[in-house]
């Protein structure tokens, strides 16, 4: 989810910062002078409403997902993220931090007519910081009835139901299911140690006459 809301806001903060160049430069297009529309504001409206509806969508989905790791008792087994990935997880929210923020400014130093979406990137500057710093306690993979769960930049649900193989590759686990349906996180979300811990979990979860594990898997320790 994290990755795909990400792909979009790129997506459309191109054409939002082409026309922004348009009305500071006033630049025209196809003779049409961009900084005297007089609908402009309401284009900045537009594009900042949308990229604000996806980092809501991108927000929620995060601070619902850790939220649902703070209780292990919800788990029926369950163990905190690897210092290794919490340290990832932490690079990588510093970086969509400063680059928001590098957004954010640059927004307003090309023209004032756009607050709108220097605002919103604004606020996505303040989303990563506060989730960096509140929910880094709460990074948890766990296993339920019916899902592995991981939560940490992003959450992660791998449902049990048509599972068909578990295996490893490049420092990647994956979950191929029927259908050519493949899911997947990265090895070092689990402790070191942890492994044995996570596949006992799992083998009493899954049918094992149905579910293969690859040796590369069963070889975790």
């Amino acid at each position: 989810m994290n990755r795909s809301i990400n792909i979009l806001l790129i997506f459309f903060s191109f054409p939002a910062f082409a026309f922004i160049i348009c009305v500071a430069f006033d630049i025209h297009f196809f003779n049409i002078p961009i900084a005297e529309l007089p609908f402009k504001f309401h284009i900045f409206i537009g594009i900042a409403t949308l990229l604000l509806l996806l980092i809501i969508r991108r927000s929620v989905s995060r601070w619902v997902g850790v939220g649902m790791t703070r209780k292990p008792e919800r788990f029926l087994w369950s163990t905190p993220v690897s210092e290794p990935r919490k340290k990832q997880v932490r690079l990588f929210l510093m970086m969509e931090a400063l680059l928001a923020l590098f957004a954010m400014i640059t927004v307003f130093l090309l023209t004032m007519e756009a607050w709108p979406v220097a605002v919103v990137y604004g606020i996505m500057f303040l989303d990563q910081i506060l989730f960096l710093a509140i929910a880094q306690g709460w990074f948890r993979v766990g296993v339920t009835h019916k899902a592995v769960v991981v939560a940490d930049r992003e959450v992660r649900l791998l449902f049990f139901s048509g599972l068909r193989r578990i295996e490893t590759h490049q420092q990647t686990l994956y979950f191929e299911y029927i259908e050519d349906l493949q899911l997947f996180f990265p090895v070092n979300c689990i402790p070191e140690g942890k492994y044995d811990e996570f596949r006992t979990a799992l083998e009493e979860r899954v049918n094992r006459d149905r579910v293969f594990f690859s040796e590369g898997f069963k070889a975790l320790n």
